[in-house]
This record gives C-alpha cells, sequence and structure tokens, in this order.
C-alpha cells in the first residue's frame, strides 16, 4: 500500500503520456512494450530512463523502473500506460 491518492496515479499516468513519443499514444491505453507495443528493447530502456528524470523531478523521489522487481513479475509493469503508471506509483510508495 502506498500513501499516494488516485490524483498521483492521474500525475503520473499523464507523465508518463507526456514522455512517450507522440506516434506512440494510440487509443486511451496506449501499448508501451511487447506485443502491439510502440516500443522496442532500446527505445524502452531510452523511454524508461527519460521517465525516471522527470518522476524525480515532478515527485522529488528518485525511482529506478527497469529492476529487478519489475523483470521479476508475471505480467510486466511496462506493457501499456496504466500498468507502468501503478507500477510508478507503487515505487514512489514503496520504502526503498
Amino acid at each position: 500500500m502506498n500513501s499516494y491518492p488516485e490524483l498521483t496515479l492521474a500525475a503520473v499516468r499523464l507523465l508518463i503520456l507526456e514522455t512517450l513519443p507522440p506516434e506512440a499514444i494510440v487509443g486511451e491505453n496506449p501499448l508501451v512494450f511487447g506485443a502491439g507495443g510502440a516500443l522496442d528493447s532500446l527505445g524502452l530502456v531510452n523511454f524508461l530512463a527519460d521517465l525516471e528524470y522527470r518522476v524525480g523531478e515532478v515527485f522529488g523521489r528518485e525511482v529506478v523502473l527497469a529492476s529487478e522487481r519489475a523483470m521479476s513479475r508475471g505480467r510486466s509493469p511496462f506493457r501499456d500506460v496504466d500498468a507502468l503508471a501503478a507500477f510508478v506509483v507503487e515505487e514512489l510508495g514503496s520504502e526503498g
């Protein structure tokens, strides 16, 4: 459980949409990575680095998104915008 309200989820979601390349934003919940996703593996790495930087600027807290914690999940947190936003909020709320 995290201490961030739903407003933070919306703010993170918006930040993700602002960081994605414009051509990647298709539909209400754009696919980010994986089957049908907008980014290939190199694009994902660059995108996550940009997103980590922007999250730090906006929320004043460093997060590492391409972590063992992310990679060990049964379902990738990078598959679509909603999944990624939930993962970022989870990481922001974690105690380290």
